[in-house]
């Protein structure tokens, strides 16, 4: 449960969505006519920017926001015998207002932050997708083949399987670096040998997945 305040400004040197007071301050002090409110929650903050969305707002916000609002919760899941020691896993989410993605991994067992990408257009699919194949690339790197990974995307899944993302990617420019990003995990796969084990999170025994966005 969230204690902190969240403050959405509509109005002010940057409109969008504050994750502290000082911050909010800074972007409505002084501004003429500023406007701003604080919420108990992220995602009341997040749900009242998104429906005050028009052309001037930035489509980021709210990806950022719901980064931001990452649970802080540590779960001691050496308790669950199933899980593997040094485990990583990843996660993405994708803002379907306004289309905006971004992924994560984290150590499973710490709760350690391992990588972060994005707010990039995409969807979440294909963000739970690169995911994977950034963790087997860091992995491989690090010399790490036997790491499982464990993700709760069985699409993103079944794609690292058949070494090729399948979804639809608009022709257009704002997701062309998606597709640029697609072409390239699907050549990592196609030109990279890994034994990694990639497992599906099971969340109805274990609970959430250790890298989820808190609004996801």
């Amino acid at each position: 449960m969230e204690s902190k305040k969240w403050y959405v400004v509509w109005v002010g040197t940057e409109p969008g969505i504050c994750a502290t007071w000082e911050e909010c301050d800074i972007r409505t002090k002084d501004y003429p006519g500023a406007r701003y409110k604080a919420f108990n929650s992220s995602r009341e903050a997040i749900e009242a920017y998104r429906k005050g969305l028009d052309a001037k707002s930035d489509p980021c916000a709210v990806i950022r926001a719901i980064a931001q609002a990452e649970t802080s919760s540590q779960v001691n899941y050496a308790n669950f015998k199933d899980i593997y020691p040094g485990s990583v896993a990843v996660c993405g989410v994708c803002d379907h207002a306004t289309s905006m993605m971004q992924y994560r991994g984290v150590d499973v067992f710490t709760g350690a932050e391992l990588f972060r990408f994005g707010p990039v257009a995409g969807g979440e699919n294909a963000a739970e997708y690169l995911a994977i194949v950034h963790a087997l690339a860091m992995l491989q790197k690090q010399r790490k083949d036997r790491t499982a990974i464990y993700c709760s995307n069985g699409i993103a899944q079944m794609w690292v399987r058949q070494k090729k993302c399948t979804t639809h990617i608009p022709p257009t420019p704002a997701f062309a670096k998606m597709a640029q990003l697609l072409a390239r995990a699907d050549h990592w796969l196609d030109v990279n040998t890994f034994h990694n084990f990639i497992i599906k999170w099971k969340a109805d025994e274990w609970g959430p997945n250790p890298a989820t966005f808190s609004e996801e």
